[in-house]
């Protein structure tokens, strides 16, 4: 009998009801400290301390899709991940953070996927 490969999707026990727009949701999760972000009607998840020192960046400031880390105002587009500047141009080949992919089930509850593997 074939074995079923374990589901990589991780259940965040929370609902999108939940969030807040202002606020991101940091969690625990399979593969480190993420931060759930909700961006219009769109949850996005991305790593939860920004890659410069460690900063809280799920404390940051955020406008739109945009996070500023609260130590150093390092920007990132949720998104992409990139490091942008202040008019949200991309920098080069800077750091980028780590993001995973969002499910919604019918119910509303929040799963994600692995992260995203960006070449």
């Amino acid at each position: 009998m074939a074995q079923v490969p374990p589901d990589p999707r991780f259940d965040t026990q929370w609902n999108r009801s939940e969030l807040d727009g202002a606020r991101a949701r940091y969690i625990g999760t399979p593969w480190g400290e993420m931060a759930l972000y909700l961006v219009g009607d769109e949850v996005l998840c991305a790593q939860a301390f920004c890659p410069h020192l460690e900063g809280p960046l799920f404390e940051g400031s955020r406008c739109d899709q945009t996070i500023t880390c609260p130590w150093h105002q390092w920007r990132f587009d949720l998104r992409t991940g990139r490091r942008v500047d202040l008019a949200g141009r991309l920098l080069g080949h800077a750091e980028r953070l780590a993001r995973c992919t969002v499910h919604i089930a019918v119910d509303g509850r929040i799963w994600l996927g692995p992260p995203l593997q960006d070449s």
